[in-house]
Protein backbone atom coordinates (compact mmCIF):
# COMPACT_ATOMS: atom_id res chain seq x y z
CA UNK A 1 0.00 0.00 0.00
CA UNK A 2 1.51 3.35 -0.79
CA UNK A 3 1.95 5.47 1.92
CA UNK A 4 -0.19 8.75 1.61
CA UNK A 5 1.17 12.21 1.58
CA UNK A 6 -0.28 15.51 2.53
CA UNK A 7 1.24 19.15 1.26
CA UNK A 8 -0.75 22.30 3.00
CA UNK A 9 -0.74 24.78 0.10
CA UNK A 10 -2.51 27.85 1.05
CA UNK A 11 -3.34 29.70 -2.02
CA UNK A 12 -6.68 32.01 -3.25
CA UNK A 13 -9.15 29.73 -5.25
CA UNK A 14 -12.37 31.10 -5.09
CA UNK A 15 -11.01 33.14 -1.90
CA UNK A 16 -10.46 29.51 -0.19
CA UNK A 17 -7.34 27.62 1.11
CA UNK A 18 -6.72 24.54 -0.09
CA UNK A 19 -5.28 21.32 0.89
CA UNK A 20 -2.83 19.45 -1.35
CA UNK A 21 -3.70 15.41 -0.67
CA UNK A 22 -2.37 11.97 -2.24
CA UNK A 23 -4.96 9.90 -1.15
CA UNK A 24 -4.22 6.24 -0.70
CA UNK A 25 -4.93 5.52 -4.29
CA UNK A 26 -2.13 7.52 -5.45
CA UNK A 27 -4.21 10.21 -6.41
CA UNK A 28 -3.07 13.59 -5.80
CA UNK A 29 -6.52 15.94 -4.56
CA UNK A 30 -6.74 19.51 -3.97
CA UNK A 31 -9.47 19.62 -0.76
CA UNK A 32 -10.85 22.51 1.15
CA UNK A 33 -8.87 23.11 3.92
CA UNK A 34 -11.67 23.74 5.99
CA UNK A 35 -14.18 21.25 4.80
CA UNK A 36 -17.65 21.78 6.51
CA UNK A 37 -20.13 19.32 4.69
CA UNK A 38 -18.49 16.33 4.57
CA UNK A 39 -19.68 12.67 3.01
CA UNK A 40 -18.82 9.20 3.44
CA UNK A 41 -19.58 6.73 0.79
CA UNK A 42 -17.63 3.64 2.22
CA UNK A 43 -18.70 2.40 4.96
CA UNK A 44 -15.50 1.63 6.67
CA UNK A 45 -14.72 5.77 6.10
CA UNK A 46 -17.68 6.64 8.24
CA UNK A 47 -16.68 5.78 11.67
CA UNK A 48 -13.65 7.37 11.01
CA UNK A 49 -15.30 11.20 10.58
CA UNK A 50 -17.38 10.30 13.25
CA UNK A 51 -14.03 10.04 15.11
CA UNK A 52 -12.87 13.25 13.87
CA UNK A 53 -15.40 15.69 13.10
CA UNK A 54 -18.85 17.13 15.17
CA UNK A 55 -21.85 15.40 13.85
CA UNK A 56 -22.79 18.71 12.09
CA UNK A 57 -20.33 18.84 9.43
CA UNK A 58 -21.41 15.27 8.36
CA UNK A 59 -24.01 15.42 6.00
CA UNK A 60 -23.88 12.04 3.80
CA UNK A 61 -22.93 8.78 4.94
CA UNK A 62 -22.99 4.94 4.73
CA UNK A 63 -23.74 3.12 7.79
CA UNK A 64 -22.68 -0.61 7.81
CA UNK A 65 -24.51 -2.91 10.27
CA UNK A 66 -26.32 -0.39 12.58
CA UNK A 67 -30.19 -0.82 10.89
CA UNK A 68 -29.40 -4.82 11.91
CA UNK A 69 -28.41 -3.83 15.74
CA UNK A 70 -30.54 -2.69 18.49
CA UNK A 71 -26.95 -1.27 20.78
CA UNK A 72 -25.97 0.36 17.89
CA UNK A 73 -28.87 2.29 16.86
CA UNK A 74 -28.99 3.43 20.38
CA UNK A 75 -25.37 4.60 21.06
CA UNK A 76 -25.68 6.09 17.58
CA UNK A 77 -28.67 7.95 18.06
CA UNK A 78 -26.85 10.01 21.25
CA UNK A 79 -23.66 10.28 19.24
CA UNK A 80 -25.95 12.05 16.04
CA UNK A 81 -29.69 12.03 16.03
CA UNK A 82 -29.82 12.94 12.94
CA UNK A 83 -27.88 9.96 11.29
CA UNK A 84 -30.66 8.59 9.71
CA UNK A 85 -31.59 11.46 7.62
CA UNK A 86 -28.10 11.39 6.07
CA UNK A 87 -27.89 7.31 5.27
CA UNK A 88 -26.72 6.72 1.73
CA UNK A 89 -28.54 3.77 0.04
CA UNK A 90 -25.64 1.22 -1.79
CA UNK A 91 -26.21 2.71 -4.95
CA UNK A 92 -24.85 6.02 -4.46
CA UNK A 93 -25.61 8.90 -7.15
CA UNK A 94 -23.62 12.05 -7.61
CA UNK A 95 -26.94 13.72 -8.30
CA UNK A 96 -27.75 12.80 -4.18
CA UNK A 97 -24.31 14.21 -3.30
CA UNK A 98 -24.99 17.57 -4.99
CA UNK A 99 -27.87 17.80 -3.66
CA UNK A 100 -26.67 17.72 -0.66
CA UNK A 101 -24.01 20.50 -1.32
CA UNK A 102 -21.11 18.16 -0.27
CA UNK A 103 -18.01 20.18 -0.55
CA UNK A 104 -16.00 16.70 0.67
CA UNK A 105 -16.65 12.86 -0.04
CA UNK A 106 -14.43 10.04 1.28
CA UNK A 107 -14.81 6.99 -0.67
CA UNK A 108 -12.76 3.82 -1.04
CA UNK A 109 -10.59 2.32 -3.39
CA UNK A 110 -13.58 0.48 -5.83
CA UNK A 111 -14.98 4.15 -6.15
CA UNK A 112 -12.30 5.63 -8.70
CA UNK A 113 -15.13 5.75 -11.45
CA UNK A 114 -17.56 7.81 -8.62
CA UNK A 115 -14.34 10.01 -7.93
CA UNK A 116 -13.96 10.51 -11.43
CA UNK A 117 -17.65 12.37 -11.65
CA UNK A 118 -17.43 14.07 -8.84
CA UNK A 119 -14.35 15.48 -10.07
CA UNK A 120 -16.24 16.73 -12.83
CA UNK A 121 -19.10 18.35 -11.20
CA UNK A 122 -16.37 19.83 -8.98
CA UNK A 123 -16.64 17.99 -6.10
CA UNK A 124 -13.19 16.73 -4.36
CA UNK A 125 -12.84 12.92 -3.18
CA UNK A 126 -10.41 11.43 -1.34
CA UNK A 127 -9.74 7.47 -1.38
CA UNK A 128 -9.13 4.85 1.40
CA UNK A 129 -7.95 1.47 1.58
CA UNK A 130 -7.13 0.56 5.02
CA UNK A 131 -7.05 -3.19 4.81
CA UNK A 132 -3.83 -4.05 6.38
CA UNK A 133 -3.18 -2.62 10.39
CA UNK A 134 -0.14 -0.29 8.60
CA UNK A 135 -2.64 1.17 5.87
CA UNK A 136 -5.44 1.64 8.49
CA UNK A 137 -2.72 4.10 10.57
CA UNK A 138 -1.80 5.70 7.53
CA UNK A 139 -5.94 6.23 6.59
CA UNK A 140 -6.54 7.50 10.16
CA UNK A 141 -3.39 9.73 9.66
CA UNK A 142 -4.80 10.88 6.26
CA UNK A 143 -8.16 11.15 7.62
CA UNK A 144 -7.35 13.19 10.37
CA UNK A 145 -4.94 15.86 8.43
CA UNK A 146 -7.41 16.06 5.60
CA UNK A 147 -10.07 17.50 8.22
CA UNK A 148 -7.73 19.44 10.20
CA UNK A 149 -7.60 17.16 12.88
CA UNK A 150 -4.01 15.70 12.83
CA UNK A 151 -3.41 15.53 16.52
CA UNK A 152 -6.68 13.82 16.97
CA UNK A 153 -5.49 11.25 14.51
CA UNK A 154 -2.34 10.87 15.98
CA UNK A 155 -4.14 10.29 19.44
CA UNK A 156 -6.36 7.55 18.05
CA UNK A 157 -3.11 5.80 16.60
CA UNK A 158 -1.01 6.22 20.06
CA UNK A 159 -4.10 4.21 21.34
CA UNK A 160 -4.14 1.63 18.84
CA UNK A 161 0.06 0.97 19.53
CA UNK A 162 0.17 1.58 23.27
CA UNK A 163 -2.83 -1.51 22.96
CA UNK A 164 -1.21 -3.62 20.95
CA UNK A 165 2.26 -3.09 22.95
CA UNK A 166 -0.07 -4.35 26.08
CA UNK A 167 -0.58 -7.58 24.51
CA UNK A 168 3.17 -7.85 23.04
CA UNK A 169 4.62 -7.63 26.77
CA UNK A 170 2.09 -10.07 27.74
CA UNK A 171 2.59 -12.96 24.99
CA UNK A 172 5.81 -12.20 23.32
CA UNK A 173 7.30 -14.60 25.34
CA UNK A 174 4.51 -17.56 24.47
CA UNK A 175 5.83 -19.99 21.81
CA UNK A 176 3.91 -20.72 18.50
CA UNK A 177 3.01 -23.92 20.19
CA UNK A 178 1.13 -22.29 22.92
CA UNK A 179 -0.59 -19.70 20.48
CA UNK A 180 -4.41 -20.81 19.98
CA UNK A 181 -5.44 -21.83 16.33
CA UNK A 182 -8.04 -19.50 15.64
CA UNK A 183 -10.74 -19.50 12.74
CA UNK A 184 -13.10 -16.44 12.30
CA UNK A 185 -16.35 -17.09 10.87
CA UNK A 186 -18.49 -14.56 8.71
CA UNK A 187 -21.96 -14.60 7.65
CA UNK A 188 -22.34 -18.42 7.63
CA UNK A 189 -20.93 -21.27 9.57
CA UNK A 190 -18.81 -22.19 6.25
CA UNK A 191 -17.52 -18.64 5.22
CA UNK A 192 -14.01 -18.11 6.55
CA UNK A 193 -11.99 -15.02 6.62
CA UNK A 194 -8.42 -15.71 4.51
CA UNK A 195 -5.32 -15.75 5.13
CA UNK A 196 -5.01 -12.20 3.47
CA UNK A 197 -7.98 -10.40 5.62
CA UNK A 198 -7.83 -7.53 8.03
CA UNK A 199 -9.57 -10.22 10.49
CA UNK A 200 -6.47 -12.58 10.13
CA UNK A 201 -4.10 -9.71 11.04
CA UNK A 202 -6.06 -9.03 14.21
CA UNK A 203 -5.74 -12.60 15.31
CA UNK A 204 -1.96 -12.37 15.01
CA UNK A 205 -1.73 -9.05 16.74
CA UNK A 206 -4.38 -11.00 19.49
CA UNK A 207 -1.68 -13.49 19.96
CA UNK A 208 -2.89 -16.42 17.93
CA UNK A 209 -2.60 -18.16 14.89
CA UNK A 210 -4.96 -17.85 12.24
CA UNK A 211 -5.60 -21.33 10.47
CA UNK A 212 -6.45 -19.87 7.36
CA UNK A 213 -2.91 -18.38 7.03
CA UNK A 214 -2.35 -20.07 3.87
CA UNK A 215 -5.83 -19.50 2.27
CA UNK A 216 -5.67 -16.73 -0.41
CA UNK A 217 -8.04 -13.68 -1.51
CA UNK A 218 -11.11 -12.68 0.87
CA UNK A 219 -14.26 -14.70 2.32
CA UNK A 220 -14.20 -17.98 1.17
CA UNK A 221 -16.57 -20.89 1.30
CA UNK A 222 -15.03 -23.72 2.48
CA UNK A 223 -16.73 -27.63 3.83
CA UNK A 224 -16.83 -29.31 7.65
CA UNK A 225 -14.16 -31.32 6.48
CA UNK A 226 -11.74 -28.53 5.91
CA UNK A 227 -12.70 -27.15 9.22
CA UNK A 228 -11.81 -30.62 11.21
CA UNK A 229 -8.60 -30.65 9.12
CA UNK A 230 -7.62 -27.01 10.42
CA UNK A 231 -9.30 -28.03 14.16
CA UNK A 232 -9.28 -24.39 15.39
CA UNK A 233 -9.00 -24.38 19.15
CA UNK A 234 -10.90 -20.64 19.21
CA UNK A 235 -13.91 -20.18 16.92
CA UNK A 236 -15.06 -16.47 16.78
CA UNK A 237 -17.96 -14.90 14.89
CA UNK A 238 -18.31 -11.80 13.42
CA UNK A 239 -20.50 -9.60 14.96
CA UNK A 240 -22.70 -9.32 11.29
CA UNK A 241 -23.50 -13.16 11.24
CA UNK A 242 -26.60 -14.68 11.27
CA UNK A 243 -24.68 -17.33 12.99
CA UNK A 244 -24.48 -17.44 16.90
CA UNK A 245 -21.93 -19.41 19.05
CA UNK A 246 -24.95 -21.67 20.86
CA UNK A 247 -25.51 -22.60 17.03
CA UNK A 248 -22.26 -24.17 16.58
CA UNK A 249 -22.18 -25.63 20.18
CA UNK A 250 -25.21 -27.51 19.59
CA UNK A 251 -24.44 -28.94 16.56
CA UNK A 252 -23.55 -32.36 16.18
CA UNK A 253 -21.71 -31.91 13.16
CA UNK A 254 -18.96 -29.35 14.52
CA UNK A 255 -18.78 -31.73 18.02
CA UNK A 256 -15.63 -32.59 17.50
CA UNK A 257 -14.26 -29.60 16.78
CA UNK A 258 -11.73 -28.68 19.34
CA UNK A 259 -13.01 -25.23 20.12
CA UNK A 260 -16.68 -26.65 20.59
CA UNK A 261 -15.62 -29.62 22.44
CA UNK A 262 -14.28 -26.75 24.75
CA UNK A 263 -16.47 -24.43 24.70
CA UNK A 264 -14.54 -21.50 23.28
CA UNK A 265 -16.71 -20.10 20.31
CA UNK A 266 -17.21 -16.36 20.48
CA UNK A 267 -19.20 -14.24 19.06
CA UNK A 268 -17.27 -10.57 18.78
CA UNK A 269 -19.13 -8.00 20.11
CA UNK A 270 -20.05 -4.65 17.92
CA UNK A 271 -21.00 -1.22 19.56
CA UNK A 272 -21.03 1.36 16.34
CA UNK A 273 -19.60 -0.43 13.77
CA UNK A 274 -18.21 -4.45 13.57
CA UNK A 275 -15.17 -4.36 15.21
CA UNK A 276 -13.73 -6.84 13.22
CA UNK A 277 -13.12 -4.53 9.96
CA UNK A 278 -10.34 -1.82 9.53
CA UNK A 279 -12.29 1.00 11.65
CA UNK A 280 -10.82 2.75 14.38
CA UNK A 281 -12.83 0.29 16.85
CA UNK A 282 -10.83 -2.81 15.81
CA UNK A 283 -8.26 -1.81 18.24
CA UNK A 284 -11.48 -2.86 20.58
CA UNK A 285 -11.58 -5.89 18.74
CA UNK A 286 -7.80 -7.17 18.82
CA UNK A 287 -7.53 -6.35 22.90
CA UNK A 288 -10.97 -8.13 22.94
CA UNK A 289 -9.52 -11.22 21.36
CA UNK A 290 -6.98 -11.03 22.92
CA UNK A 291 -8.13 -11.82 26.54
CA UNK A 292 -10.17 -14.69 24.94
CA UNK A 293 -6.87 -16.15 23.78
CA UNK A 294 -4.57 -15.76 26.92
CA UNK A 295 -6.90 -15.36 29.79
CA UNK A 296 -5.97 -13.35 32.57
CA UNK A 297 -2.52 -12.78 30.83
CA UNK A 298 -3.13 -8.92 29.13
CA UNK A 299 -3.99 -7.39 33.15
CA UNK A 300 -6.74 -4.75 31.58
CA UNK A 301 -9.85 -3.62 32.70
CA UNK A 302 -11.49 -4.21 29.37
CA UNK A 303 -15.23 -2.27 30.32
CA UNK A 304 -13.13 1.01 31.43
CA UNK A 305 -10.55 0.72 28.43
CA UNK A 306 -14.30 0.39 26.40
CA UNK A 307 -15.65 2.99 27.84
CA UNK A 308 -12.52 5.29 27.88
CA UNK A 309 -12.23 4.35 24.12
CA UNK A 310 -15.78 6.11 23.42
CA UNK A 311 -15.57 9.00 25.36
CA UNK A 312 -12.50 10.53 24.22
CA UNK A 313 -13.13 9.34 20.36
CA UNK A 314 -16.65 9.41 20.08
CA UNK A 315 -17.75 11.82 22.66
CA UNK A 316 -20.01 9.45 24.30
CA UNK A 317 -20.39 8.17 27.59
CA UNK A 318 -21.60 4.87 27.76
CA UNK A 319 -24.16 3.83 30.45
CA UNK A 320 -23.90 0.82 32.52
CA UNK A 321 -26.67 -1.29 31.00
CA UNK A 322 -25.22 -0.56 27.18
CA UNK A 323 -21.54 -1.55 28.59
CA UNK A 324 -23.61 -5.13 29.68
CA UNK A 325 -24.95 -5.81 26.56
CA UNK A 326 -21.96 -5.19 24.75
CA UNK A 327 -19.57 -7.20 26.88
CA UNK A 328 -22.84 -10.20 27.26
CA UNK A 329 -22.93 -9.52 31.49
Amino acid sequence: MRKSLIVVLTFAVLGAAQVLVVDQAGREVLIPSQPQRIASAFGVATPYLYAFVPPENIVAARYLGLPDHPLSRAVMTRIDPNYTEKALGAEITVEELVARDVDLVFAGLKHLDLARVLSEVGIPSVLIGPETFEAVKDATLLIGRALGQEERAKDLIQFYEEALARISRATSAVPAEKRPKVLVLGTSALRVASGAMYQSRMVELAGGIPVTAGLPGSWQNVNIEQILIWNPDVIVIVPYSQVQAADLLSDPIWAEVEAVKTGRVYKMPQLLFAWDTPIPESVLGILWMAELFHPGAIELDFAELARAFYREFYRCELKEEELSALLGR
